[in-house]
């Protein structure tokens, strides 16, 4: 009892090390509430890894829980660039309130990936708030056009689905990975796009890649290379 009470120990406090047998880290528990969720997990029933890395960062850098609703619309879009383990990553929080007041944050975050544990530390992050050069009356028509919070997980898409078949994502990349959280009063949505460039053809990744490059563009973050997509 006392070794196994000193390995768990060890290993969730140890994140940092990594171990020559995957030992994942616990995937978070969905908040129990009266908000309607649309949270995708995989075949057997487990959780997206970019949903479990989603709120291991949103618990490191004290944010508040989009799966308890939020007042108007909350939109975060995290930005994995997954090569290596030292790995640089972005975030763009999205807020507006009830009284209709539109915030933007954006956070650079430089991550360590433990591949054993499947867990993200964050070691460095900045937070800068950001205003469209656009202006947000277009910016928010942008978002609405493109219907960027109502699209479905790319997993779920037809033409997705007839190239790989289901259940048979192609994940096998180390390519751009932009993970969506939508929340308003009644409804929370988690959904992912990757794969850009073979799979932009298809309406839903086209939208998702325009709107990934006008926010680029109107908040002015940094230009990615398109090898990235």
């Amino acid at each position: 009892m006392t070794t196994l009470f000193a390995l768990t120990i060890l290993l969730t406090s140890c994140n940092n090390t990594i171990y020559p047998v995957y030992i994942p880290a616990k995937a978070p528990k969905v908040p129990e509430n009266n908000i309607t969720k649309d949270i995708p997990r995989y075949s057997k029933g487990q959780l997206y890894t970019y949903y479990i890395l989603a709120k291991q960062k949103e618990k490191q850098l004290g944010l508040s829980v989009p799966e308890n609703g939020h007042d108007s619309l909350l939109m975060r879009m995290w930005f994995t660039y997954p090569e290596g383990i030292h790995q640089f990553a972005e975030l763009v929080e999205l807020r507006v309130d009830s009284g209709k007041t539109i915030t933007a944050k954006y956070t650079m975050m430089k991550i360590f990936f433990n591949p054993s544990r499947r867990y993200e530390v964050i070691n460095w992050h900045m937070d800068t708030l950001m205003t469209p050069k656009c202006g947000w009356a277009a910016f928010m028509d942008t978002l609405t056009a493109f219907q960027i919070t109502k699209l479905p997980t790319i997993e779920v898409l037809p033409k997705y689905i007839e190239r790989n078949s289901k259940n048979n994502p192609d994940y096998d990349n180390t390519l751009l990975t932009v993970s969506v959280e939508v929340a308003t009063k009644s409804g929370y949505r988690f959904f992912q796009y990757n794969n850009f460039r073979k799979y932009q053809d298809i309406d839903e990744v086209n939208k998702m890649y325009l709107f990934e490059q006008f926010q680029r563009k109107q908040l002015g973050l940094r230009e990615n290379d398109e090898g990235w997509y």
